[in-house]
């Protein structure tokens, strides 16, 4: 499948693309991978080595903290989109739908 929903948040596959209510979400190339990761597909946890590991690639290994901010702000980005990214303690992240 191309694309993904949760909310109002849609990923294009295809076009590589995300939108929040129909407009587009422009996300800097680190936590545009952390929102994809976590959109492939949706209700699936990620760990957080997984997550480190996708986005080493831009880098040196990236460290918990660093991971903990890009998280923080694609929460802050999301709200009341109807998706939220929840942390699963001692497993990783999910994204679900916004309670």
């Amino acid at each position: 499948n191309d694309t993904a929903h949760l909310g109002q948040l849609q990923l294009d596959r295809r076009a590589r693309r995300f939108t929040l209510a129909g407009e587009p979400l422009d996300l800097p190339a680190r936590e545009f991978e952390v929102l994809w990761e976590l959109m492939s597909p949706p209700g699936h946890a990620v760990s957080k080595r997984e997550l480190s590991d996708k986005l080493s690639s831009f880098d040196d290994a990236l460290g918990d903290n660093a991971l903990e901010a890009f998280i923080s702000r694609l929460r802050k980005k999301l709200a009341g989109s109807g998706a939220s990214i929840r942390t699963l303690r001692g497993i990783g992240y999910l994204l679900e739908p916004e309670a």
